[in-house]
């Protein structure tokens, strides 16, 4: 029996093998389960002695008085055992109801004592499954189980009575070894597949249990007696048990792996270049899953910002979380690895760049799990600049030189950094300004940008300078953003810039109006104070 359950075994990790592919999981399947009893000599088994006839073929069992043949019900002197409804058929639902198998029918009949009776039988149910209504062919899968079986005494005595009380003594006991939570692999995925009786087996008594189990040959008095699940026939009676049996899909429990870390390389790029080039960073990550619904988190990043959440129910659509911890931004994240041939990563995301807020990739787990998700971050300064104009003022017609400095004011590089004067085409002539290209900067670093122009022969002129970088925090990359412009006017020799008057507080139209007057009348009372100036 031991080889058997290993054959089985190795020919469901096989299935596994050869047809493992990234379909989901089927829900909905069209089902054949036929049984039979092993025949090879030694499988079934009977109590000592030679008296009586066994009989042993794929759908039935007998024992009892000669001749040998099947049992006949209400035919005292052979009991027997009998498959019908084989093969069945239907439709059953993955995680769903359990549906009809096939039926065992025991012509319990009284058999004379001393007669060999029957002990176990070992059954093989065969179950193909296939997508329901998909025409795809079916996978076959076979399921071994025992049944352990005890002939109690027809009459119940008070020294002898019934190991289980029944109306008609004594009812014989059933037990099922191996029928619940077998492994069939489908697609590269274990379901579990359960045959068992209707209604539902339920634990025996401890009494039965060990009344059956006594009778095994192997058995030695002291040694602890299993919980057993199983039934009871009645004696003189045709005892017809509908067997069930129901599929269910538990995922895998996977790891999903990854990584936080500063982008470190130089120029930057959008790979993980290890710890040393890109350091972890110190954080927490978190990650919620549906179908099914699973979360974990927020944990903490290893020393080098390494993560790894080890019971991921493969298949799941989970969604990993981090947010850059104060002084970084978000540079890139990148999927792990997704399950499909020749993949080594998923998709590879920059649209976040510059965003401090959480950062999520989004991942369908695949059967063996996810290594490699990348939350790529990247250090936050701080772009500021100056414009200069020289001479200023400026005669008309006099060229002017105007230099915008662009400088790394932040504690850390600017990556990208840019150095611009965003109204260059504006100015007289919209001559082209002179930049630095854009570059890693370090901190304190700066960048210039300059432009010449002819001075017009009226009014001013405003120059405005910019920079930014992506990792900016202050204006990002707009040269107009944050406190990234600069300007300065250049004015004309004599010439002041022109502000507006300030209204006086208070003051209302009627007071307006009134005001020159009074100011009027005030200038002729000092008129008459003057020395020599004759009064009327």
């Amino acid at each position: 029996m031991r080889r058997l359950l290993k054959r089985v075994s190795a020919f469901g990790f096989f299935l596994a093998m050869v047809t493992n592919s990234f379909a989901a999981a089927v829900v909905n399947w069209d089902y054949i389960v036929t049984a039979r009893f092993i025949t090879q000599p030694g499988i079934t088994t009977y109590s000592p002695g030679s008296l009586g006839a066994v009989t042993v073929t794929e759908s039935a069992i007998a024992w009892g008085s000669p001749p040998a043949g099947p049992a006949q019900p209400g035919v005292a002197g052979r009991s027997g055992i009998g498959i019908s409804d084989t093969p069945k058929t239907g439709t059953l639902i993955t995680n769903g109801a359990a549906q009809d198998a096939n039926t065992y029918t025991h012509f319990n009949n009284v058999v004379n004592s001393g007669i060999r009776t029957l002990r176990s039988a070992t059954l093989i149910n065969t179950l193909a499954l296939a997508p329901a209504g998909s025409g795809s062919p079916y996978y076959y899968n076979e399921f071994p189980f025992i049944i352990r079986f005890l002939e109690t005494p027809n009459v119940a005595t008070e020294e002898a009575p019934c190991v289980i009380e029944s109306t008609t003594p004594c009812s014989d006991i059933w037990v099922l070894e191996g029928s619940l939570n077998q492994s069939a692999y489908i697609e590269g995925r274990e379901y579990k597949v359960n045959f068992f009786p209707e209604p539902a087996p339920t634990p025996l008594p401890v009494a039965a249990c060990k009344a059956v189990y006594e009778t095994v040959p192997d058995y030695v008095e002291g040694d602890p007696i299993p919980e057993c699940i199983g039934f009871t026939t009645i004696e003189n009676a045709v005892n017809a048990v509908k067997f069930k049996v129901n599929v269910t899909y538990m995922p895998a429990l996977v790891a999903v792996s990854g990584r936080v870390y500063v982008e470190g390389s130089s120029p930057a790029n959008t790979q993980d270049n290890g710890n040393a080039v890109d350091p972890g960073t110190a954080t927490q990550v978190s990650l919620s899953c549906t179908d099914p619904v699973y979360s974990a988190g927020p944990i903490n990043t290893a020393a080098d910002g390494s993560f790894s959440f080890p019971e991921v129910p493969a298949e799941a659509n989970c969604a990993i979380t981090t947010t850059p911890p104060s002084g970084y931004q978000a540079a890139y994240t990148r999927q792990g690895t997704t399950g499909e041939f020749g993949d080594a990563t998923g998709a590879l995301d920059t649209t976040m760049a510059g965003s401090t807020g959480p950062q999520t990739i989004s991942i369908s787990v695949p059967l063996e799990g996810s290594a490699g998700s990348l939350f790529a971050l990247r250090p936050v300064t701080d772009m500021t600049s100056a414009t200069v104009c020289t001479p200023n003022p400026a005669a008309a017609g006099a060229t002017v030189s105007c230099t915008t400095t662009c400088t790394n004011s932040g504690g850390h590089t600017a990556f990208n950094a840019f150095c611009s004067m965003p109204n260059a085409s504006s100015l007289p002539g919209s001559p082209a300004p002179v930049c630095a290209n854009p570059t890693d900067l370090i901190s304190g670093g700066t960048l210039t940008c300059t432009v010449n122009f002819a001075m017009p022969a009226s009014g001013g002129i405003n120059v405005t300078g910019g920079t930014g970088a992506n990792n900016d925090s202050n204006g990002g990359t707009s040269a107009t953003g944050g406190n990234n412009p600069s300007s300065t006017a250049v004015t004309r020799p004599g010439e002041v810039p022109v502000s507006k008057p300030t209204p006086v507080p208070g003051l209302g139209t009627f007071a307006l109006l009134l005001l020159p007057g009074l100011m009027g009348l005030g200038a002729l009372r000092q008129h008459r104070r003057r020395p020599g100036v004759e009064r009327e």
